[in-house]
């Protein structure tokens, strides 16, 4: 387990994203753009090593944290040299806490994990509950926020972060509340996101930009994710632009339909598009590129992650009381994946996810009632060798 955190610190802080080295260190805590989810993602990041190194040296809880600013240092001194990459204080003090966080968490365990059947019913209602907070969280992130009039569009805008979208862009206007987009395809599509153009405000406000990304054609609006400084996902057609041969001339446009936004290309359109509550990861970590299997898989797990604590407790509660409790949080936890959609922007939960909610329940169920086996009668003490 040690070895495996380890592996996936060093894969994700080690490779190049850019083409010039850092000046020199960042001694901010955080800063940019996506400055809160930087540090979710520094605090999350070094969680896994801390817990795994904790379960090696349990006694000794100040060398495993000792530990984790090490490898962080380590990986940031390295940063130096790696192009894209910079190595930040910032950086060093989130992976401490975070080291420090997964520590506690094995050390504190038996506190929350072993608890008695009435009490293990509240926390699947506890478990439930945080599962609408943070879905309806993520539609309230994701909703869309656009800027006051006036309005201004610009052609192939060059934004820090994005590709600069290397054909011609013949004519892009604002017409009746849609962004359109005459252009011409180049020769090679783009490696990374590169709009077409973008929809400003007075203050330089993006409230929509229109982009492709090889062969998908993406829009990005104005949302409050972009005033907490979190990750802002696009709106993907994927291979939208597949029939589109390099050189020939075609028209994208973003659009609503009965509440959905939609996106043209030519005379096809697609207007299913839009957010789930298995996509709020991606206001923490937003992937540029990768396959829409994976992506799926993993708003898949991430459900299954608000729901497997319910189930734990849940199957707690199957030695004694707060089986009631239990079975009113599995159910309040279903039916928020019915409710957060319809009373939201969001789309209804995908199959995939529901699969992904049900298994984490149903793994929750498992180690919860097999715990629960394992534990002494609440109320006796188990006797040790001296």
């Amino acid at each position: 387990m040690t070895c495996g955190a380890v592996a996936a610190i060093l894969l994700a802080t080690l490779h190049g994203g850019g083409r010039t080295t850092s000046p020199g260190w960042n001694w901010a805590i955080t800063s940019g753009d996506a400055a809160l989810a930087e540090l979710l993602q520094n605090l999350i990041l070094f969680i896994p090593f801390g817990a795994a190194v904790a379960t090696l040296i349990p006694r000794r809880p100040l060398l495993a944290v000792a530990l984790g600013t090490v490898l962080s240092f380590s990986v940031e001194f390295a940063q130096q040299w790696i192009p894209g990459r910079d190595p930040s204080v910032g950086d060093i003090i989130c992976n401490t806490a975070s080291t420090a966080i997964g520590v506690a968490l094995v050390r504190f365990a038996p506190h929350w994990l072993t608890v008695a059947p009435a009490r293990a019913g509240r926390h699947a209602l506890g478990a439930a509950l945080l599962a609408w907070l943070i879905w309806f969280g993520t539609a309230a992130a994701l909703r869309p926020a656009f800027p006051p009039s006036p309005l201004r569009v610009v052609t192939r805008p060059d934004f820090p972060n994005w590709g600069r979208y290397n054909g011609e862009v013949i004519e892009a206007r604002l017409q009746a509340g849609l962004l359109y987009a005459k252009a011409i395809f180049p020769r090679r599509p783009p490696g990374r996101p590169s709009p077409l153009a973008a929809v400003l405000d007075a203050r330089g406000t993006k409230a929509v930009i229109l982009s492709v990304n090889g062969r998908d054609l993406a829009m990005r609006y104005h949302m409050p994710a972009a005033a907490l400084t979190l990750e802002q996902p696009d709106l993907i057609w994927h291979n939208a632009l597949a029939h589109i041969a390099p050189a020939d001339t075609f028209i994208a446009t973003t659009g609503h339909e009965s509440g959905r936004l939609c996106l043209g290309v030519d005379r096809d359109w697609r207007c299913d598009l839009g957010y789930t509550i298995g996509d709020g990861w991606k206001l923490i970590f937003y992937p540029e590129g990768w396959p829409v299997w994976l992506l799926r898989l993993i708003n898949a797990c991430w459900v299954a992650g608000w729901t497997v604590g319910v189930g734990y407790w849940a199957g707690r509660t199957s030695k004694g009381g707060g089986g009631k409790a239990a079975k009113y949080a599995v159910g309040i936890v279903l039916l928020g994946m019915i409710l957060v959609p319809a009373t939201t922007h969001l789309k209804g939960a995908s199959l995939i996810e529901w699969i992904g909610a049900l298994l984490g329940l149903e793994l929750g169920l498992t180690l919860g009632s097999r715990r629960g086996r394992d534990d002494p009668p609440h109320g006796t003490v188990e006797l040790q060798d001296v």
